[in-house]
């Protein structure tokens, strides 16, 4: 028997040829499919964090849209009625761009529209619920050459702009005079605010004081500086009412209620234009002298008499707008507060208006509002606080007035004067000689009581032959007054016809009368809020 040598034996069992070989294989393998993830995992994170960055860089190209959007508008407050679109490019960093757009309003859109308008201003700005008087605008940032799944990488932000409205209100006015038109004078003549109409020493265009028997209570805006008579009070106790008075105040020491006062406000100033195209958007639309009883129910109604006498009784209609326009061969009175006339406007856009609703209104007129009687709605009866959600606007793009009828001419311990010149003598005589005076409207109302937001855009709100008559108690007002001019109610410091009591109804803040218009301004634009859709 043949037996191998022990030697060889152990060196065959050690002999690992080829599983060895197997072992490196396999070590290679697995060592290459680590680095392989590791390289992938680098790579995908790379890739996330240049996505990352790439957007957050859009994003910021998309803020500097905006900030360029508000330089041009700072420059230019009118920038925002062309509906301006624009682009441009970051400064320091040419592969980021921007692209900005003004967004049509909600009301426009409703129409099929797609893009605003150009100098159509209710196209842009919001007339409706909280939004009202905001407009927005759209600013995109891209990075040139980025990659963000498919698309280059990009971002886009909404932004809302809104500025003080008229509705943040008890009183807004843009000069604190006169309405030079009431005194034969041209506006021309008489647009500059206080210090500059005493350099220039226009002492035919007027200014006359806040005197202390007059109530404003609640917040209280002018562009010019404000005269005082006396010690009048602005704002409300236990509130903090802004009281901007942008020129200051002279002639007397007003006292303030609250921290609120400041003579550095926003200027505020009338939208005539948008004003005249409110006309265009109204439900219901008259032409010439038109009078309005508003009658509450299920649904409201209104008793409509045209300038041909005829009278209907028409529902609110569903956009809530009423216009009143002059006749094509226009409106040939001019008006006064002196012996006012309350007949020939047959072809004025004149509204004469009163009456009690329960539904949202805003009535525009091409020419005057005149208030002929009660204007109120839930809680509003005998001078209360209103309550509900219905709130009245009247824009009048003239005079907004109110009713207050006089004898022309009467005696006076034997001798004929006019109403105009001798305060308190012909409305006493003729009453005690049984007389009353000839209007369709009856006589003056005695304390009358308006819930409602007033607006001139180019004159006042004011009482007709203010100069005349007898004391006539408070007008009071729970809403709104914003005025081009400063209208008057009385002749006298001491008091006259009636003494103004203004009070702010907070309900205008979320509540406001539709398609109200929002005020132009030379400064206060702000940003109220940005969104900003996921990133991608």
């Amino acid at each position: 028997m043949h037996v191998r040598p022990p030697t060889i034996l152990r060196r065959l069992s050690r002999d690992e040829q080829g599983f060895t070989m197997i072992i490196a294989l396999v070590a290679l393998i697995v060592g290459g499919l680590l680095a392989a993830a590791a390289l992938l995992a680098a790579t995908q994170d790379v890739k996330l964090t240049s996505t990352y960055v790439s957007q957050q860089k859009a994003y910021s190209a998309a803020l500097a849209g905006i900030s360029q959007y508000k330089y041009q508008l700072s420059a230019n407050p009118n920038y925002w009625t062309t509906c301006p679109e624009a682009e441009g490019t970051v400064t320091g960093a040419a592969v980021e761009t921007y692209k900005i757009k003004t967004l049509p309003s909600t009301s426009w859109v409703s129409k099929g529209h797609t893009k605003c308008e150009s100098g159509k201003q209710l196209s842009i700005i919001e007339t409706a619920d909280s939004a009202s008087g905001t407009f927005r605008i759209e600013s995109t940032g891209t990075i040139t050459g980025s990659k963000c799944g498919a698309q280059l990488c990009s971002r886009t932000i909404v932004a809302t702009l809104t500025h003080p409205g008229y509705l943040n209100y008890v009183y807004l006015s843009n000069f604190e005079e006169a309405d030079p038109e009431t005194l034969g004078r041209s506006e021309a003549e008489c647009e500059y605010y206080h210090e500059e109409r005493e350099a220039k020493h226009l002492t035919n265009c007027v200014s006359f004081p806040w005197i202390p028997a007059d109530k404003v209570e609640g917040p209280f805006h002018t562009n010019d500086e404000a005269d005082i008579y006396g010690s009048p009070v602005f704002g409300r106790s236990g509130h903090n009412d802004a009281i901007e008075m942008n020129g200051g105040y002279y002639g007397g020491t007003p006292k303030f209620q609250g921290n609120g006062y400041t003579e550095n406000g926003a200027t505020l100033l009338p939208p005539e234009v948008s004003a005249t195209e409110l006309l265009t958007e109204a439900g219901d639309k008259f032409t010439g002298r038109t009078t309005i009883v508003l009658k509450e129910g299920t649904p409201n109604k209104m008793e409509v008499t045209l300038s041909n006498k005829k009278t209907e009784t028409l529902p609110f209609p569903a956009n809530g707008i009423v216009s009143i326009v002059n006749s094509a061969s226009g409106c040939p009175i001019a008006y006064t507060p002196f012996l006012t006339k309350y007949a020939g406007d047959t072809e004025c856009g004149n509204v004469y208006i009163q009456g009690k609703y329960t539904e949202s209104l805003t009535v525009i007129a091409q020419n005057d509002v005149i208030v002929t009687g009660n204007l109120t709605t839930e809680g509003g009866e005998s001078g209360g606080q209103p309550t509900g959600a219905a709130t009245l606007g009247l824009i009048a793009i003239q005079h907004a007035r109110l009713y207050h009828p006089v004898k022309e001419t009467c005696e006076q311990s034997g001798k004929k004067v006019t109403c105009e010149a001798t305060e308190n003598a012909c409305n006493d005589e003729n009453a005690a000689k049984g007389e009353k005076p000839a209007e369709e409207f009856g006589e003056a109302l005695k304390n009358p009581e308006i819930d409602a937001a007033i607006l001139s855009t180019k004159h006042s709100w004011g009482v007709d032959n203010y100069s005349c008559g007898k004391e006539l108690g408070y007008i009071t007002i729970w809403g709104s007054i914003a005025e081009n001019w400063r209208g008057r109610v009385t002749c006298c410091v001491s008091g006259g016809d009636y003494i103004k009591d203004y009070k702010y109804d907070e309900r205008l803040a979320t509540d406001e009368p539709p398609s109200f218009l929002a005020p132009s301004t030379t400064n206060g634009w702000k940003i109220e809020r940005e969104t900003a859709p996921p990133e991608t």
